[in-house]
């Protein structure tokens, strides 16, 4: 007979299979012949055992702080956003009451410098348009231009010269022939 056992086959190929690594059965390889001595077997699988379940237990906890880690992140990140959103709901607030006094001023500037305009020129503030002070000014010597002439307003001259109306003295007809006979 052969010193060569039979073997039961080409083994299978493994999910980690390196293709470098040459795999040897039974006494074939590279050991050099020499067996090592067995150690006592149910204590080193007993061993073995009990470190696997260490690790496990480990590998658990680990994972149930990941998950209380996770759970809390998730709370922070809600609470952050929260924050945020509040914190931009209220400088939009603030960038709207801005913006709206802005507005306000604006809007008091025009009306103050169209009312002064409208005095210097002598025409209705709400006949003037624009938005600047020569653009009023402007309109309003278009309008001036447009307008007629006014005639200057008659003197009181002469007024209250003549008889003295007494009061009882005379009827409401002689008031009203004395007041038009002028």
């Amino acid at each position: 007979m052969s010193n060569i056992r039979p073997t039961l086959g080409p083994l299978p190929t493994p999910s980690w299979h390196r293709p470098f690594l040459r795999y040897l059965d039974g006494d074939q390889g590279g050991d050099g012949g020499e067996k090592k001595p067995e150690t006592g077997g149910d204590s080193d699988l007993e061993k073995a055992r009990a470190e696997a379940e260490k690790w496990k237990a480990l590998s658990r906890k680990n994972e149930e702080q990941a998950k209380a880690n996770a759970e809390k992140a998730k709370k922070f990140d809600e609470l952050e956003e929260a924050n945020k959103t509040e914190q931009e709901k209220l400088l939009a607030r603030a960038e709207a009451a801005e913006k709206k006094l802005a507005d306000r001023e604006a809007k008091d500037a025009a009306a103050a410098t169209a009312a002064e305009v409208a005095k210097e020129k002598g025409v209705p503030v709400s006949a003037l348009r624009g938005s600047t002070k020569e653009e009023l000014e402007a309109h309003a010597d278009e309008l001036l231009a447009i307008l007629p002439k006014k005639d200057p307003a008659p003197s009181a001259a002469g007024q209250g010269e003549g008889e003295q109306i007494k009061t009882g003295d005379m009827s409401v007809e002689d008031i009203v022939s004395a007041a038009t006979a002028r």
